[in-house]
Formats: C-alpha cells, sequence, structure tokens
C-alpha cells in the first residue's frame, strides 16, 4: 500500500506538471500564432492534372494550422487551382471524375477558398503581405501540386491555366517581404532546383525532392508522400487523429529539424528531401509554437519513477510504457 500511496502522489505530481506545460504552451503558441502568416499554393495546371491529393494536402495543413496553432484566419492565404469558381476544377480520387474543389478547407461549413493559382494573384499576395509583416513577424510558405523540367533544364511549378513560375521569379516575389524569418516547404516535382534561388537570412527551405527527381504521392492514401508526413509531424496526429511522435527532444514543440527527420524516415517513394537553413541552427529554433530563442517553453519533465502509461500534449494516451 505504502508502494501504492508513492506512485499515486508522483503520478499527481507529474499530472499537474504536465498541465503547467500544457498551459505555458498554449500562451506561447496563442502570442506566435499573432505573429506567424502563411501562404499556401497549389496550382493545379488545369483540371486534367489537379489531382484530389494536392487538394488534401492543402486541407491537412490548413486545418493544422487553424486548429492545432491557432494562427488567425485572415493571416492564411490560399490560392489553389481556379479559386471559388464552381466549375470542375480537380481530378477526383483514382481520376475517375471530375469535381469542383471544395472552398471549405477546415470542415467549419465557412467557404476559406477564394483566390486562383494564377502569376498575378501569387505577386498580388506577397506585394500584400509586404506592407503588412514587421520585424517581429514569420512567414510560412508551402507549395505543392506539379513541377516541371524543360528540355533546357528549365524548372518551374505549374500554376493554374498553365501558367509557369521558374525559382527566380517566384524569390522576386517572396523577396518583396522582410519578416523576421521565412519557412518555405516545396513539395512539387524537381522542387530542389528552387533551393538556392530561395536561400537567404533567417529562411529554411525545406523540398521533397532533389532538383533532377520527381517527387512521388503516398501509396495508401491520397496524399503527397513527403509532404503528408512533415504535416502529420507538425499536428503530431495523422489524417484520422492517430497520434504520432515527432518531438525528439521533448520539449513540447515540433521544430523544423524534428519534421523533416519525421518525414524522412517515414519516406517510402525513391525520392531525396532536402533541408536548407540559414543559419544552421534556426531548423532547431523554428516551430508554429515559437522561436527557441525569444519563446523557450519548459522542457517536458522526464519521470524518474514507473508511471503506467505515457501522455501526449493533448493528454491523450499514446502507449504504454
Amino acid at each position: 500500500m505504502q508502494s501504492f500511496g508513492r506512485l499515486s502522489y508522483l503520478y499527481i505530481v507529474k499530472a499537474i506538471r504536465h498541465l503547467l506545460l500544457l498551459s505555458f504552451l498554449a500562451c506561447a503558441t496563442a502570442l506566435y500564432a499573432d505573429h506567424t502568416f502563411a501562404v499556401i499554393i497549389s496550382g493545379g495546371r488545369s483540371k486534367l492534372f489537379n489531382h484530389e491529393r494536392y487538394w488534401n494536402d492543402c486541407a491537412f495543413l490548413y486545418r493544422t494550422l487553424r486548429q492545432t496553432y491557432g494562427i488567425p484566419k485572415e493571416h492564411i492565404t490560399l490560392l489553389m487551382a481556379d479559386g471559388n469558381n464552381p466549375a470542375d476544377d480537380q481530378l477526383t480520387d483514382g481520376a475517375t471524375g471530375l469535381a469542383s474543389s471544395p472552398t471549405d478547407l477546415d470542415g467549419d461549413g465557412e467557404a476559406d477558398l477564394a483566390l486562383a493559382a494564377t502569376r498575378q494573384n501569387i505577386d498580388d499576395t506577397f506585394r500584400q503581405l509586404a506592407t503588412r509583416l514587421g520585424a517581429n513577424d514569420h512567414l510560412f510558405l508551402f507549395i505543392t501540386d506539379h513541377g516541371e523540367c524543360d528540355q533546357q533544364g528549365n524548372v518551374h511549378l505549374w500554376l493554374w491555366g498553365n501558367e509557369a513560375l521558374g525559382p527566380r521569379e517566384l524569390a522576386a516575389m517572396v523577396g518583396q517581404c522582410h519578416p523576421a524569418t521565412m519557412n518555405i516547404l516545396m513539395g512539387q516535382c524537381h522542387s530542389g532546383a528552387f533551393t538556392e534561388s530561395l536561400q537567404g537570412e533567417g529562411r529554411i527551405i525545406t523540398t521533397a525532392c532533389a532538383a533532377g527527381q520527381m517527387s512521388w504521392a503516398c501509396k495508401e492514401r491520397p496524399y503527397d508522400e513527403f509532404v503528408y508526413h512533415w504535416i502529420c509531424a507538425i499536428a503530431q496526429h495523422d489524417e484520422t487523429g492517430q497520434a504520432v511522435i515527432a518531438d525528439a527532444d521533448g520539449d513540447g514543440c515540433v521544430n523544423m529539424q524534428e519534421a523533416y527527420d519525421y518525414a524522412l524516415r517515414h519516406d517510402c517513394r525513391p525520392e531525396t528531401p532536402s533541408l536548407d537553413a540559414l543559419p544552421a541552427d534556426i531548423a532547431t529554433q523554428w516551430s508554429f509554437t515559437g522561436m527557441r530563442n525569444s519563446i523557450s517553453p519548459p522542457r517536458a519533465p522526464t519521470p524518474t519513477y514507473d508511471v503506467p502509461f505515457i501522455y501526449d500534449l493533448q493528454g491523450r494516451m499514446i502507449r504504454k510504457k
């Protein structure tokens, strides 16, 4: 009975510490969310190339940014295929038919998508962000869908209406903004060819494949392989809600190095992802909860006693010890 009582006491202490950690992280996340902006781009090219999995990538990420990290809706710009046009613009799962892309990405009954993924809209988006982003703000850019390399070796990504956008053009558009940091994730084929043009101080660039490679879809689900696992890492669960463990150092945050490492370990397709960061340690500092050098959440306590269960940050039991 005495040992059971001690175990119960230590378990209560651990639970209290865990709740305090959750409270601190919630406050830090809310503060950081007000200084985080995101741009999500899925060009689509045309309705015969715009696979449903690209919408799924964007929707899973959008839900994560909104629901897990509390980034305000007005801080997220979606540029996807033909935007809110009701015409068919998407190949349904298995390319068996055509449909119009849903405009509600998070299932709350309200439209989230308005802008088509055209060169003009993308340029306008970054031009407007340039007037909104300050020295304490952070920008996240996600691009999925198609990339191509022509016979002359020039790489571009496809936008809606068969418009093409090359690395230097994208870099010029992005370069209009001067946030404190910029975090870029690219999932399209030949995405590695964009890294050199986009490099810069305070930037993290993660790509699904090398410059000369194709990127691949998942075999077992309608998502893209690398970016799907990357989103699972930052969400800390998969698309079904099953918990995943990507927080390798146990500090309560999934930084960009941890997200990359998790996605790399789970990527089963013939592609070579990459992570480029300047300075190099910014990838371990940057998370959607906050920059480690500006908002430093305490490390999760490591129990020195036996407990029957281990919990994730949402308080859900994830496995027996």
